[in-house]
């Protein structure tokens, strides 16, 4: 049984593929979730008399509570949605992956 050195596993495709889906996903989501938080900024910076108001009108609510709380559910959902797909996608190339190299390392 011949061990399979780091450079022959990152010339496989099934890595490539791993890797390419990886960094794609990570890029979605970090740039969601920046997309976001800088709205979530600047509606704080340049809109104070938006943000101020109350929503109904007779409440002590304000819509920059309710931005808040929508910031933090899409923060929520953006992560179980990574995680769910990461969980699916990306372990099942993982697992065929290390499937071909015990595969190979036997021959």
């Amino acid at each position: 049984m011949s061990a399979l050195s780091l450079s022959e596993i990152r010339e496989r495709p099934a890595f490539k593929e791993l890797v390419q889906k990886r960094r794609k996903m990570r890029v979605t989501m970090i740039s969601m979730m920046m997309l976001v938080f800088i709205g979530y900024l600047f509606a704080w910076a340049f809109l104070p008399e938006f943000v101020n108001l109350r929503l109904p009108a007779d409440s002590s609510v304000t819509i920059g509570i309710w931005i808040t709380v929508v910031v933090v559910l899409v923060a929520i959902l953006l992560s179980a949605y990574y995680a769910m797909i990461a969980g699916k996608q990306l372990d099942l190339l993982n697992e065929k992956l290390i499937k071909d190299i015990h595969h190979d390392a036997k021959k």
